[in-house]
C-alpha cells in the first residue's frame, strides 16, 4: 500500500469478536495513528455500509475518527462473504482541500478511489482467509461447549511444555478436575441444564486461573489445567480458590437456581510425578479419585497419595497380625 499510495497514509481495522469496535491492526506512511481503536458508528463507510470520500463534495462530514479534517480521505468498508470485516482509511495528508481546486481534487481522488477499490477487496480476501484459517484451528482445538481448548491441544502443549521445562529445569503442574454428582443434574434437571453446568464451570475456569495456566475440557464432566513454570503447592493455591469460587458461584435455570456446583480435584507435577504426560495425567487422577473416596469437594495432593497407601499398608499389616493370633 505505501508504494502504490506513496503519497497517503493508511489504516486497516478489522473488527473484534464481540464486533461492537474494530481494532487496529496496520498501519503505514508517516504519520502515528490516531486511534487503536474505533466504533462502528464513528464511520461514515460504515454506517452507510459503502465506500465513503471526503474532500470532493460542496457539503460534507468528516468521520469522528478522521481528525485531520483539512486532508481529503477515503473510508473503505471491507466486505467478506456478504458481511462488513473490517474498514481501509486511506488520508492523503500532503493534500489540504483548501489548497486545490475542486474539480482538480475530484479527478485525482476519483483515479485514486477506483485503485483504493481494488486494494480493498483483495485485502477483504486476505482476512476473510485469515479469519477462516483461524476459525478452523479453533474447531480443530477448542471444546464447542465451554470454548476451553480440548483433549487435544492439551496433549500437545502439555508435550511441548514438558520438553522446555526439561531444558529450563522448571516444573509443569496438571490438574485434574471433575464436576462432583454431575450425572445428577442431567437426570433431575435435563441434559440442557448440565450443559449449562459445564458452560459455568468453564466460565468460572477461565476468570479464576491467571494467563499462564491454560484450562481444558477433555470429556464430560473432566477438566484438566495445564500450569507450566507452577510447582506443586502454586498449582494447589490456584486449584483451590478456584474450588472455592465453584461452590459459591450459584447457576440460575429457568425460574429456579440449579443445586451448588462442587468441585473434586488432584495434582501432579512434572518431573517428580512422571516425565511423560499421560503418567502425569494418571497420577493427577490418582489424586482426584482418592478426593471423590474422602468426600469430594476438595483437592488432594500427591502426599495424600503416599499417606493413603501408607495407611492401607498399616491395615493390611494389623490384619494380617490379628489374623495370625
Amino acid at each position: 500500500m505505501r508504494q502504490i499510495f506513496p503519497e497517503a497514509d493508511g489504516e486497516l481495522y478489522v473488527y473484534s469478536n464481540s464486533r461492537d469496535t474494530l481494532d487496529l491492526i496496520a498501519h503505514w506512511g508517516h504519520a502515528k495513528p490516531e486511534h487503536l481503536h474505533i466504533a462502528p458508528d464513528s464511520c461514515w463507510g460504515l454506517r452507510r455500509g459503502r465506500p465513503y470520500v471526503y474532500g470532493s463534495a460542496d457539503i460534507q462530514f468528516a468521520c469522528d475518527h478522521n481528525q485531520n479534517d483539512e486532508h481529503p480521505s477515503f473510508c473503505l468498508p471491507i466486505m467478506a462473504h456478504g458481511e462488513t470485516i473490517g474498514l481501509l482509511h486511506l488520508c492523503f495528508r500532503n493534500m489540504r482541500i483548501a489548497d486545490v481546486d475542486k474539480i482538480e481534487l475530484e479527478g485525482f481522488l476519483t483515479g485514486r478511489r477506483d485503485l483504493a477499490l481494488v486494494c480493498a477487496e483483495q485485502i477483504s480476501l486476505s482476512v476473510a482467509n485469515v479469519q477462516l484459517r483461524q476459525e478452523l484451528q479453533d474447531q480443530s482445538t477448542r471444546d464447542p461447549l465451554t470454548s476451553l481448548w480440548n483433549r487435544r491441544w492439551f496433549l500437545e502443549a502439555a508435550l511441548r511444555e514438558f520438553n522446555r521445562a526439561r531444558r529450563d529445569n522448571a516444573p509443569v503442574s496438571i490438574i485434574s478436575l471433575d464436576v462432583d454428582h454431575f450425572k445428577k443434574f442431567n437426570d433431575h434437571h435435563g441434559h440442557d441444564a448440565g450443559d449449562i453446568v459445564l458452560r459455568e464451570v468453564g466460565e468460572v475456569m477461565k476468570r479464576t486461573f491467571p494467563d499462564d495456566c491454560y484450562p481444558c475440557r477433555i470429556g464430560g464432566e473432566e477438566f484438566v489445567v495445564l500450569c507450566p513454570g507452577h510447582s506443586t503447592d502454586a498449582a494447589a493455591d490456584l486449584a483451590e480458590e478456584f474450588r472455592a469460587a465453584i461452590s459459591e458461584h450459584r447457576v440460575p435455570y429457568g425460574r429456579e437456581i440449579l443445586p451448588r456446583i462442587t468441585i473434586s480435584g488432584g495434582i501432579a507435577t512434572f518431573p517428580d510425578a512422571g516425565s511423560e504426560v499421560i503418567t502425569l495425567l494418571r497420577a493427577a487422577d490418582e489424586c482426584l479419585y482418592l478426593a471423590k473416596e474422602q468426600g469430594r469437594n476438595q483437592i488432594v495432593l500427591p502426599e495424600s497419595i503416599a499417606d493413603s497407601l501408607e495407611k492401607a499398608k498399616e491395615g493390611a499389616a494389623s490384619k494380617r497380625a490379628s489374623k495370625s493370633k
